[in-house]
Protein backbone atom coordinates (compact mmCIF):
# COMPACT_ATOMS: atom_id res chain seq x y z
CA UNK A 1 0.00 0.00 0.00
CA UNK A 2 2.53 2.58 0.79
CA UNK A 3 4.73 1.78 -2.37
CA UNK A 4 1.43 2.52 -4.13
CA UNK A 5 0.80 5.57 -2.73
CA UNK A 6 4.37 6.49 -3.10
CA UNK A 7 4.41 5.86 -6.92
CA UNK A 8 1.00 7.73 -7.01
CA UNK A 9 3.35 10.71 -4.82
CA UNK A 10 6.20 10.46 -7.42
CA UNK A 11 3.79 10.56 -10.63
CA UNK A 12 2.01 13.78 -9.18
CA UNK A 13 5.09 15.14 -8.55
CA UNK A 14 6.45 14.72 -11.80
CA UNK A 15 3.18 16.28 -12.97
CA UNK A 16 3.67 19.18 -11.09
CA UNK A 17 7.32 19.62 -12.22
CA UNK A 18 6.07 19.12 -15.49
CA UNK A 19 3.28 22.16 -15.59
CA UNK A 20 5.44 23.89 -13.80
CA UNK A 21 7.90 24.54 -16.38
CA UNK A 22 5.52 25.21 -19.21
CA UNK A 23 4.16 28.07 -16.65
CA UNK A 24 7.63 29.15 -15.87
CA UNK A 25 8.88 29.26 -19.89
CA UNK A 26 5.17 31.32 -20.42
CA UNK A 27 5.76 33.79 -17.44
CA UNK A 28 9.66 34.48 -18.87
CA UNK A 29 8.00 35.31 -21.71
CA UNK A 30 5.78 37.64 -20.29
CA UNK A 31 8.12 39.07 -17.67
CA UNK A 32 10.70 40.07 -20.36
CA UNK A 33 7.06 41.68 -22.30
CA UNK A 34 6.29 44.25 -19.39
CA UNK A 35 9.73 45.61 -18.91
CA UNK A 36 9.05 48.03 -21.28
CA UNK A 37 5.70 49.69 -20.61
CA UNK A 38 5.18 53.62 -20.86
CA UNK A 39 5.67 55.67 -17.86
CA UNK A 40 2.88 58.29 -17.10
CA UNK A 41 4.16 62.04 -16.01
CA UNK A 42 2.60 62.82 -12.92
CA UNK A 43 3.93 62.09 -9.43
CA UNK A 44 0.76 59.18 -9.03
CA UNK A 45 2.04 57.43 -11.82
CA UNK A 46 5.47 57.81 -11.60
CA UNK A 47 5.13 56.13 -7.53
CA UNK A 48 3.04 53.75 -9.33
CA UNK A 49 5.48 52.82 -12.15
CA UNK A 50 8.09 52.05 -9.17
CA UNK A 51 5.70 49.49 -7.54
CA UNK A 52 5.71 47.82 -10.48
CA UNK A 53 9.31 47.42 -11.23
CA UNK A 54 9.57 46.27 -7.46
CA UNK A 55 6.96 43.52 -8.68
CA UNK A 56 8.28 42.63 -11.67
CA UNK A 57 11.73 41.89 -9.39
CA UNK A 58 9.71 40.24 -6.83
CA UNK A 59 8.30 37.75 -9.61
CA UNK A 60 11.99 37.38 -10.71
CA UNK A 61 13.11 35.94 -7.18
CA UNK A 62 10.39 33.58 -7.17
CA UNK A 63 11.16 32.42 -10.52
CA UNK A 64 14.94 32.01 -10.02
CA UNK A 65 13.84 29.83 -6.98
CA UNK A 66 11.82 27.74 -9.38
CA UNK A 67 8.42 28.75 -7.10
CA UNK A 68 4.65 28.80 -9.13
CA UNK A 69 4.16 32.15 -11.07
CA UNK A 70 0.28 31.93 -11.63
CA UNK A 71 -1.05 34.22 -8.54
CA UNK A 72 1.83 36.78 -9.06
CA UNK A 73 1.78 36.81 -12.72
CA UNK A 74 -2.37 37.43 -12.70
CA UNK A 75 -1.53 40.32 -10.13
CA UNK A 76 0.93 41.98 -12.14
CA UNK A 77 -0.68 41.34 -15.68
CA UNK A 78 -3.81 42.89 -13.80
CA UNK A 79 -1.89 46.41 -12.88
CA UNK A 80 -0.06 47.00 -15.94
CA UNK A 81 -3.44 46.78 -17.99
CA UNK A 82 -4.60 48.76 -15.33
CA UNK A 83 -1.53 51.21 -15.51
CA UNK A 84 -1.46 51.53 -19.22
CA UNK A 85 -5.41 52.84 -19.01
CA UNK A 86 -4.56 55.34 -16.55
CA UNK A 87 -1.69 57.00 -18.65
CA UNK A 88 -3.62 57.23 -21.04
CA UNK A 89 -6.59 59.41 -19.23
CA UNK A 90 -3.66 61.41 -18.04
CA UNK A 91 -2.40 61.92 -21.49
CA UNK A 92 -6.15 63.07 -22.20
CA UNK A 93 -5.98 65.47 -19.67
CA UNK A 94 -8.76 63.44 -17.52
CA UNK A 95 -7.95 62.49 -13.60
CA UNK A 96 -6.40 59.16 -13.27
CA UNK A 97 -6.85 56.95 -10.19
CA UNK A 98 -3.73 54.44 -9.43
CA UNK A 99 -4.78 53.18 -6.13
CA UNK A 100 -5.78 49.44 -7.37
CA UNK A 101 -2.78 49.43 -9.60
CA UNK A 102 -0.49 49.70 -6.10
CA UNK A 103 -2.67 47.26 -4.18
CA UNK A 104 -1.97 44.65 -7.40
CA UNK A 105 1.65 45.75 -7.14
CA UNK A 106 2.17 45.61 -3.67
CA UNK A 107 0.05 42.01 -3.83
CA UNK A 108 3.24 40.55 -5.74
CA UNK A 109 5.50 41.20 -3.28
CA UNK A 110 3.71 40.11 -0.52
CA UNK A 111 2.85 36.57 -2.13
CA UNK A 112 6.47 36.66 -2.72
CA UNK A 113 7.26 36.70 0.88
CA UNK A 114 4.90 33.95 1.90
CA UNK A 115 6.08 31.71 -0.64
CA UNK A 116 9.45 32.31 0.37
CA UNK A 117 8.64 31.44 3.66
CA UNK A 118 6.90 28.06 3.00
CA UNK A 119 9.54 26.79 0.52
CA UNK A 120 12.11 27.22 3.31
CA UNK A 121 9.79 25.23 5.89
CA UNK A 122 9.02 22.70 3.02
CA UNK A 123 12.88 22.03 3.22
CA UNK A 124 12.80 21.67 6.79
CA UNK A 125 9.66 19.39 6.62
CA UNK A 126 10.96 17.21 4.28
CA UNK A 127 14.29 16.69 5.68
CA UNK A 128 12.67 15.32 8.76
CA UNK A 129 10.17 13.69 7.48
CA UNK A 130 12.54 11.46 4.97
CA UNK A 131 14.98 11.03 7.99
CA UNK A 132 11.78 9.43 9.83
CA UNK A 133 10.52 7.20 7.24
CA UNK A 134 13.68 5.58 7.08
CA UNK A 135 13.14 4.27 10.47
CA UNK A 136 9.15 3.98 10.67
CA UNK A 137 6.42 2.88 8.59
CA UNK A 138 4.86 6.85 7.77
CA UNK A 139 1.73 5.65 5.24
CA UNK A 140 -0.48 6.71 8.48
CA UNK A 141 0.38 10.23 7.68
CA UNK A 142 0.18 10.32 3.67
CA UNK A 143 -3.04 12.60 3.87
CA UNK A 144 -1.36 15.19 6.12
CA UNK A 145 1.64 14.60 3.88
CA UNK A 146 -0.34 15.09 0.30
CA UNK A 147 -1.93 18.25 1.78
CA UNK A 148 1.26 20.14 2.61
CA UNK A 149 2.42 19.16 -0.91
CA UNK A 150 -0.42 20.14 -2.96
CA UNK A 151 -0.99 23.32 -1.39
CA UNK A 152 2.69 24.74 -1.97
CA UNK A 153 2.61 23.55 -5.87
CA UNK A 154 -1.29 25.00 -5.89
CA UNK A 155 0.67 28.42 -4.92
CA UNK A 156 -1.70 28.57 -1.02
CA UNK A 157 1.82 29.55 0.28
CA UNK A 158 -0.22 30.98 3.22
CA UNK A 159 -1.52 27.54 4.07
CA UNK A 160 1.69 25.52 3.70
CA UNK A 161 3.19 26.55 7.12
CA UNK A 162 0.33 25.79 8.82
CA UNK A 163 -0.13 22.62 7.40
CA UNK A 164 3.31 21.86 8.21
CA UNK A 165 2.67 22.08 11.70
CA UNK A 166 -0.40 19.71 11.67
CA UNK A 167 2.19 17.35 9.55
CA UNK A 168 5.00 17.22 12.20
CA UNK A 169 2.20 16.94 15.13
CA UNK A 170 0.75 13.59 13.32
CA UNK A 171 4.73 12.78 12.36
CA UNK A 172 4.80 12.34 16.14
CA UNK A 173 1.70 10.87 17.03
CA UNK A 174 2.71 8.47 14.59
CA UNK A 175 6.20 7.78 16.32
CA UNK A 176 4.31 7.19 19.16
CA UNK A 177 1.78 4.57 18.62
CA UNK A 178 3.74 2.64 16.50
CA UNK A 179 6.95 2.62 19.50
CA UNK A 180 4.67 2.55 22.33
CA UNK A 181 4.02 -0.76 22.75
CA UNK A 182 7.45 -2.18 22.48
CA UNK A 183 8.41 0.84 25.05
CA UNK A 184 5.36 -0.13 27.15
CA UNK A 185 6.43 -3.88 26.83
CA UNK A 186 9.62 -3.71 27.60
CA UNK A 187 9.12 -1.28 30.66
CA UNK A 188 6.33 -2.52 32.76
CA UNK A 189 6.61 -6.08 32.43
CA UNK A 190 10.24 -6.06 33.99
CA UNK A 191 8.10 -3.59 36.84
CA UNK A 192 5.36 -5.99 37.51
CA UNK A 193 7.51 -8.69 37.64
CA UNK A 194 9.21 -7.23 40.56
CA UNK A 195 6.32 -5.96 42.32
CA UNK A 196 4.78 -8.80 41.95
CA UNK A 197 8.04 -11.26 43.61
CA UNK A 198 8.34 -8.47 46.26
CA UNK A 199 4.55 -7.91 47.34
CA UNK A 200 2.78 -11.12 46.54
CA UNK A 201 1.75 -11.56 50.16
CA UNK A 202 0.12 -8.23 50.09
CA UNK A 203 -1.81 -8.74 47.54
CA UNK A 204 -5.64 -9.12 48.25
CA UNK A 205 -7.29 -7.88 45.69
CA UNK A 206 -7.49 -7.65 42.00
CA UNK A 207 -8.41 -3.76 42.38
CA UNK A 208 -5.00 -3.11 44.25
CA UNK A 209 -3.13 -4.71 41.03
CA UNK A 210 -5.50 -2.55 38.97
CA UNK A 211 -4.66 0.71 40.16
CA UNK A 212 -0.56 0.03 40.51
CA UNK A 213 -0.97 -0.97 36.43
CA UNK A 214 -2.82 1.69 35.76
CA UNK A 215 -0.48 4.24 37.53
CA UNK A 216 2.50 2.72 36.29
CA UNK A 217 1.32 2.87 32.37
CA UNK A 218 0.19 6.03 32.92
CA UNK A 219 3.42 7.67 34.10
CA UNK A 220 5.43 5.82 31.06
CA UNK A 221 2.62 6.82 28.56
CA UNK A 222 3.31 10.66 29.76
CA UNK A 223 6.82 10.38 29.91
CA UNK A 224 7.46 8.74 26.15
CA UNK A 225 4.88 11.37 24.82
CA UNK A 226 6.98 13.59 25.84
CA UNK A 227 10.01 12.43 25.12
CA UNK A 228 8.95 11.85 21.85
CA UNK A 229 8.32 15.49 21.23
CA UNK A 230 11.52 16.90 22.32
CA UNK A 231 13.62 14.56 19.92
CA UNK A 232 11.23 15.54 17.03
CA UNK A 233 12.12 19.32 18.19
CA UNK A 234 15.89 18.47 18.27
CA UNK A 235 15.68 16.66 14.88
CA UNK A 236 13.89 19.74 13.53
CA UNK A 237 16.71 21.87 14.58
CA UNK A 238 19.28 19.75 13.55
CA UNK A 239 18.39 19.70 9.77
CA UNK A 240 17.99 23.97 10.10
CA UNK A 241 21.39 23.83 11.19
CA UNK A 242 22.44 21.39 8.39
CA UNK A 243 20.64 23.65 5.84
CA UNK A 244 22.22 26.69 7.09
CA UNK A 245 25.66 25.45 7.04
CA UNK A 246 25.21 24.32 2.79
CA UNK A 247 24.23 27.77 2.32
CA UNK A 248 27.05 29.31 4.02
CA UNK A 249 28.77 27.23 1.95
CA UNK A 250 27.46 27.81 -1.12
CA UNK A 251 27.42 32.19 0.21
CA UNK A 252 31.19 32.02 1.00
CA UNK A 253 32.80 29.47 -1.06
CA UNK A 254 31.00 28.92 -4.11
CA UNK A 255 30.02 32.51 -4.23
CA UNK A 256 26.47 31.01 -5.81
CA UNK A 257 24.12 33.16 -3.72
CA UNK A 258 23.47 36.82 -3.66
CA UNK A 259 24.02 38.72 -0.56
CA UNK A 260 20.18 39.17 -0.39
CA UNK A 261 19.35 35.76 -0.83
CA UNK A 262 21.68 34.69 2.14
CA UNK A 263 20.53 37.35 4.53
CA UNK A 264 16.75 36.68 3.76
CA UNK A 265 17.29 32.91 4.28
CA UNK A 266 19.29 33.44 7.27
CA UNK A 267 17.07 35.02 8.75
CA UNK A 268 14.37 32.56 8.02
CA UNK A 269 16.10 29.92 9.49
CA UNK A 270 16.99 31.97 12.48
CA UNK A 271 13.52 32.71 13.15
CA UNK A 272 12.92 29.06 12.58
CA UNK A 273 15.78 28.10 15.12
CA UNK A 274 14.34 30.26 17.72
CA UNK A 275 10.52 29.15 17.48
CA UNK A 276 12.02 25.55 18.23
CA UNK A 277 14.45 26.62 20.86
CA UNK A 278 11.20 28.70 22.80
CA UNK A 279 9.59 25.19 22.96
CA UNK A 280 12.05 22.99 24.42
CA UNK A 281 11.93 24.55 27.79
CA UNK A 282 8.70 23.51 28.18
CA UNK A 283 8.71 20.30 27.22
CA UNK A 284 12.12 19.68 29.66
CA UNK A 285 9.84 21.46 32.77
CA UNK A 286 6.76 18.88 32.01
CA UNK A 287 9.55 16.00 31.76
CA UNK A 288 10.91 17.29 34.95
CA UNK A 289 7.67 16.91 36.78
CA UNK A 290 6.70 13.65 35.43
CA UNK A 291 10.40 12.28 36.90
CA UNK A 292 10.92 14.26 39.71
CA UNK A 293 14.28 13.89 39.42
CA UNK A 294 16.29 15.50 36.23
CA UNK A 295 15.13 15.45 32.86
CA UNK A 296 14.29 12.80 30.23
CA UNK A 297 17.19 10.54 28.63
CA UNK A 298 16.71 12.64 25.34
CA UNK A 299 19.26 15.45 24.83
CA UNK A 300 20.31 17.86 21.96
CA UNK A 301 22.61 16.55 19.77
CA UNK A 302 26.64 16.71 20.28
CA UNK A 303 29.43 16.93 18.11
CA UNK A 304 28.02 20.05 15.80
CA UNK A 305 27.96 23.71 16.48
CA UNK A 306 25.79 26.22 15.40
CA UNK A 307 27.04 27.57 12.04
CA UNK A 308 26.11 31.31 12.59
CA UNK A 309 26.50 34.17 14.66
CA UNK A 310 23.58 34.84 16.83
CA UNK A 311 21.22 37.92 16.06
Amino acid sequence: MLFLFEGKMRIKEFLFALILSILMIGFAFNLNNVSGYQVGRSNESIQAAGLIDKAILCMDEMQNREIGLGRVNESLQEALQLYAGQVALENQGRIANYKMINEDAKEVCTIRDNALKAQDELIVFNDSYNAAKVQINLSAMDKEYSDVIKSFFEERFEDTPVLIDKAYTKLSEVQSSQTALKLFYETTTRTIKDFLIENWKSLSTGVIIAIALLIIFWKVMKRFVFNSKLKNLYVRRSSIEELIRKMQYEYFKKKSLSEAEFSVKLNAFKEMIRSIDAKIPELKDSLARIDKGGYSQVKAPKGKKRAYKKG
